[in-house]
């Protein structure tokens, strides 16, 4: 269970605040003034300004109202720990999880993870700190459900394409720890506005999975059953923790082109990398040259459907069916690995 109870201090988690709510914080707690905080910002005060009544708007979230409105008794300053932000990732990751959904109710010290199985039933995966649901909730990694009495909150296409880049992060972050900077997630916490426009994650950006995993079949069925977003976002999350690009693996039409990886990641000291590594070229190479290219454009690199059909010369609409046909034989892959870790560990 995800434990967050010691993680109390809120200016420890102002490293996950989007810059819009540090600013917020600046005019409404320190008193300062727009023209100030926009002079150190580098932009018009009516730039701050703007932030200032969109942020004031999203208070009727009880949860952004209890840290953007000082709810909290005078805090204790402390430095953010990379330990607390893995509780952080953990949490995200349980998020991510199919059915799965933080659930919080007026009065309680911390929100609770719970996922849906079966018929109604619930099961407690974890707990969550308040106020990092809440900073959650400004980085629109998760957002509201419903509820009125116990507001339901999901993850986002946002905070689900995120889970990746914390968890390769925390891993780089293991593996260069005399690199360590004060903040370890500086890279990955950036702010919309300074994100590089040439890679898909910018707002409003979904990934080609959710998008047809909420298009329905002749059957009435969705497109991608769970099993397979769950598969493509499987490797997804292989790839980035493996520090793998795209001309690492895109364009091979042999297997053993993919041989001198295998082999530099024996020489690793990073188990987890090496696993992550050996994981997606197992899967690579099992879905062969064809299908992989679209598997790993769309899962991987998060290319949208229409620039993978343009890249590789398909007909318009073509790309979703070859996807789906990869996706389920990337499911069975998975499915087969799993069965021989059981036999094994039996």
């Amino acid at each position: 269970m995800t434990d967050l109870q010691h993680v109390e201090n809120r200016l420890g988690f102002t490293a996950l605040f989007p810059e819009d709510a540090r600013h917020y914080l600046a005019h409404t707690t320190d008193g300062r003034p727009l023209r100030d905080i926009a002079r150190e910002a580098g932009c018009h005060p009516s730039t701050i300004l703007r932030r200032v009544r969109k942020l004031e708007t999203l208070r009727d979230d009880p949860l952004v109202d209890r840290v953007l409105g000082g709810e909290d008794s005078e805090p204790v300053e402390r430095e953010l720990t990379t330990a607390n932000m893995d509780f952080v990732i953990d949490a995200m990751r349980q998020l991510s999880q199919s059915r799965a959904m933080l659930l919080y109710r007026e009065g309680v010290v911390q929100a609770a993870v719970v996922k849906t199985i079966g018929e109604g039933e619930t099961v407690i995966l974890g707990a969550v700190c308040l106020d990092v649901a809440a900073a959650l909730v400004l980085r629109n990694w998760i957002a509201p459900d419903g509820g009125a009495v116990i507001k339901r909150y999901r993850v986002t296409d946002e905070g689900r394409s995120i889970v990746p880049k914390l968890v390769a992060a925390r891993d780089a972050r293991a593996a260069n720890a005399h690199d360590f900077c004060h903040s370890p997630f500086q890279n990955v916490l950036a702010d919309r506005r300074s994100r590089d426009r040439s890679q898909n994650t910018g707002p409003g950006f979904e990934s080609p999975l959710s998008v047809l995993a909420r298009r329905r079949g002749p059957d009435g069925k969705p497109f991608l059953p769970a099993e397979f977003v769950a598969a493509g976002d499987h490797l997804h999350e292989d790839f980035a923790i493996a520090g793998l690009t795209a001309s690492d693996l895109l364009g091979w039409d042999d297997p053993e082109v993919l041989q001198p990886m295998y082999e530099q990641a024996e020489h690793m000291t990073d188990r987890r990398r090496c696993e992550a590594i050996e994981r997606t070229l197992d899967a690579i190479k099992d879905l062969g040259p064809g299908l992989s290219e679209v598997v790993l454009r769309c899962c991987c690199l998060r290319e949208g459907l229409e620039a993978t059909e343009k890249r590789l010369g398909w007909s318009a609409r073509s790309g979703k069916v070859v996807l789906r046909i990869a996706l389920q034989r990337l499911t069975l892959f998975y499915a087969r690995t799993e069965a021989r870790k059981r036999i094994l560990i039996g």
